[in-house]
């Protein structure tokens, strides 16, 4: 058996985060949990905060594109300039006209010299991706290099089935493999790509576009579900996923059938919900309530100014506000504005929204129950996927949602992590991140697709 045929079951999923992307490796569905599935370091070869991470951006400045955590800094030093970086592609992963969406161009505020559009920038991205995972793989002692070859998967916040997309980003993900290869370690270099390097390699992997691997498209609650019943050390027969990412927070429930090899999960569609409710609306919550507190600007010019920098700063507030109870940001020269975390909890814009992600929760919550009262089961698992599970107000949402009406249902919910006793499985070292890479852990896991 030559080494191909060794590693043809190994997928590698791709998670476009909204805030973080991430990328994880199965080597084999059919081997052993601990063996077999490996999130992949590319936060450690990006040099990002945590090893697992990179964060989700690409920056225009100076003739260069700069692509991740050096995105960042150059987009932190660029707000004097009215400059903004590209910090997400979910917005054209989740477009209801996914090819109008990818033939927009940049706004000048992202891209002054007016070069790219949308589908340019994805391409890009998902090649200093590509350079990211191959020398992940070339470090880790116990990953083969060959693996660098498997077929790729991405999540995506949505399922358009028969929309015809999957052939579009195939071709993207083909003209990336071309850009990649070309640009190779440039993607790495502290001074960024010039924009002249970016184009000449674009124009000619439209012309000759490479093989980028790509085997499909994964619906990001399906690959939660997957992992958190593959981890689980004690199934149940339905799950309610609640996967609360940076952009969007979705709702989808699964009926698991251990009677079939493989196992069969099986989406209860009533039960489907997708929502803007998500990080985003805290942190903009939280940057109205720093806004207010703080006092105004003296010219519109300055107002921007402190708007970019609250909006920079937004996520990582937000982490230390739900973290030490208090979080503070200095803008403008004067003293830093310190906000607690009672003055967000007693905001009334923030009551609001809890109200409103509870009575969504809710409505995907009775379909579940009710479904499972029908045949006679007595247990729900809500599992806390993404970024947004560890925030302490999730227990209690998941609690009063499940209280809108009266059952006599258990249910068990919890972050999709090894701080939760359903999942002592999952390496312990991964207690903080793992709700947020379950995704590429799942759709890299997903054996077998469900009927689209």
């Amino acid at each position: 058996m030559d080494q191909g045929e060794r590693y043809d079951r190994a997928r590698i999923c791709i998670d476009f985060g909204t805030a973080l992307s991430k990328a994880s490796l199965c080597l084999d569905p059919l081997l052993p949990l601990e063996m077999g599935v490996k999130p992949l370091p590319i936060g450690a070869i990006a040099r990002g905060e945590h090893p697992l991470l990179t964060p989700s951006v690409l920056y225009v400045d100076g003739g260069r594109l700069y692509f991740g955590p050096m995105a960042l800094d150059h987009a932190r030093r660029g707000i004097d300039a009215q400059r903004d970086p590209l910090l997400s592609f979910k917005t054209v992963l989740g477009a209801s006209n996914v090819q109008a969406a990818l033939a927009a161009k940049l706004r000048p505020s992202m891209d002054p010299t007016g070069t790219f559009i949308n589908r340019d920038a994805l391409v890009m991205y998902l090649a200093y991706l590509d350079q990211l995972i191959r020398e992940a793989i070339e470090l880790a002692p116990n990953i083969p290099n060959e693996v660098a070859n498997a077929r790729r998967r991405y999540t995506s916040p949505v399922w358009k089935p028969g929309s015809g997309d999957d052939k579009v980003f195939e071709a993207i993900f083909n003209e990336a493999a071309a850009v990649s290869q070309r640009l190779g370690k440039l993607f790495h270099a502290q001074e960024g790509i010039s924009i002249a390097q970016c184009k000449d390699a674009l124009d000619k992997a439209a012309a000759q576009p490479g093989n980028g691997l790509l085997e499909t498209g994964i619906f990001e609650p399906h690959a939660a579900a997957a992992t958190a019943l593959a981890f689980t050390s004690m199934p149940t027969r339905f799950v309610l996923v609640f996967d609360m990412g940076a952009g969007t927070v979705d709702f989808a429930a699964f009926e698991f059938d251990e009677s079939t090899d493989p196992p069969a999960l099986t989406e209860i569609k009533e039960a489907r919900q997708c929502s803007a409710l998500a990080g985003d609306e805290i942190d903009r919550i939280l940057i109205e309530l720093y806004i207010r507190k703080r006092g105004g600007e003296k010219s519109r010019e300055d107002e921007l100014r402190l708007l970019r920098t609250a909006r920079l700063s937004a996520r990582e507030m937000k982490k230390e506000l739900f973290t030490t109870g208090k979080t503070s940001l200095k803008t403008g020269g004067l003293m830093a504005t310190t906000i607690r975390i009672n003055e967000l909890m007693e905001d009334q814009s923030f009551r609001t929204y809890l109200t409103a992600l509870r009575n969504t929760m809710a409505a995907s919550l009775n379909i579940v129950l009710q479904r499972a009262e029908a045949v006679g089961a007595n247990v729900v698992d809500v599992v806390l996927a993404g970024g947004g599970s560890n925030l302490p107000f999730m227990g209690d949402l998941v609690r009063s949602a499940g209280q809108v009406r009266q059952h006599n249902i258990t249910l068990r919910a919890g972050p999709l992590s090894p701080a939760n006793p359903l999942y002592n499985s999952v390496d312990v070292g991964l207690r903080d991140v793992f709700p947020q890479i379950s995704m590429s852990v799942g759709g890299a896991l997903v054996e077998m697709m469900p009927a689209r």
